[in-house]
């Protein structure tokens, strides 16, 4: 049996599926510590309380050169998988900064189309992010199938406030959108079984 190989996925022994952020995503994450988060952009919103799915997320982020403002987004998106015999699913997360937010119209002059909008009314400085990872196996045996994947990235700013970014098949949505919450109880659903795996800080 051989692994599925999609981007940074790779197959540690037969029947090993493993998937982690790319280093170019890291970087990217790498590049919003030290920035204030005041929103986020969705093509569209489930919500179950505290709890909100979109099949992608889109950070606006802002810098000034000499000559003018720059505006870009940092996109977060999700592949889904299941493995060939037991069915056993995890997914990729996608990590990138371009020019226009993932799944939403841009006009021609560079305006943003009816996105939906998340705000955060308390917004810190981002001092550390922390990637989580998530292992399964569907049984004991030698040749059972196993999966390792990143499954959530929290963002953790000055005060102690954080929102999270994670994959699951619970909650509102279906099994390839990105959920988000920055409800610590909703956090700690997202971050239930897994283990930090990294964590980024100011360099």
């Amino acid at each position: 049996m051989t692994a599925m190989i999609t981007g940074d996925n790779s197959e540690t022994s037969t029947g090993k599926y493993c998937t982690q952020i790319s280093e170019a995503g890291l970087v990217v994450l790498q590049g919003l510590i030290g920035r204030q988060v005041h929103m986020v952009y969705a093509p569209c919103l489930q919500v179950a309380g505290a709890h909100l799915t979109s099949p992608s997320f889109s950070i606006p982020v802002s810098d000034q050169t000499a000559e003018k403002w720059v505006h870009k987004h940092v996109n977060f998106s999700f592949e889904w998988f299941e493995t060939p015999l037991t069915l056993t699913d995890y997914w990729k997360i996608a990590v990138s900064i371009d020019d226009k937010p993932q799944g939403i119209e841009v006009n021609s002059t560079g305006a943003i189309v009816a996105p939906c909008t998340i705000n955060f009314y308390e917004s810190k400085p981002i001092n550390r992010i922390e990637v989580f990872e998530f292992n399964w196996s569907a049984g004991q045996e030698i040749d059972m199938e196993m999966v390792t994947y990143d499954n959530a990235i929290r963002f953790e700013c000055e005060g102690g406030r954080a929102f999270c970014i994670a994959c699951q098949l619970n909650g509102p949505g279906i099994a390839t959108e990105v959920h988000l919450s920055e409800n610590e109880a909703v956090i700690s659903e997202f971050l239930e079984g897994s283990r930090l795996r990294m964590s980024l800080t100011a360099m």
